[in-house]
């Protein structure tokens, strides 16, 4: 499974479009916001000015922090490891960005941001 996995790109999409429109990412719309992806659920949701990603097992068993961070890696990919705190727990793991600055890199505004919204050139 790569980055560029039809549901990876779906959520990432989302995210974008919903930030930059003023939309807050929240958990009431978590069929916007997450998915499955192999053997685990994936879901984001918006607190304050953090950006959360919860991945847990979607037979509700326990996840390694190498499991969980395989998957959160398809979202992350090209954000510096330092921008993104990560919160290790026996049945989910939990890592939170800055919106903002997630959003840039996606967009390609920071340094290796590699997705762009739709239609989109620079």
């Amino acid at each position: 499974m790569t980055s560029e996995h039809p549901e990876v790109r779906r959520i990432l999409q989302a995210i974008i479009e919903d930030t930059r429109a003023g939309v807050p990412i929240l958990l009431k719309r978590r069929e916007r916001y997450g998915g499955v992806l192999g053997d685990f659920r994936v879901q984001f949701e918006g607190e304050d000015d953090l950006l959360h990603l919860s991945i847990t097992r979607v037979d509700g068993g326990r996840v390694s922090h190498e499991e969980a961070q395989r998957i959160a890696d398809l979202f992350f990919r090209g954000v510096p490891k330092g921008l993104i705190y990560s919160r290790p727990a026996e049945y989910s793991v939990h890592y939170y960005i800055a919106q903002d600055l997630f959003v840039d890199y996606l967009e390609g505004d920071s340094h290796g941001g590699e997705i762009r919204s739709a239609g989109e050139h620079r």
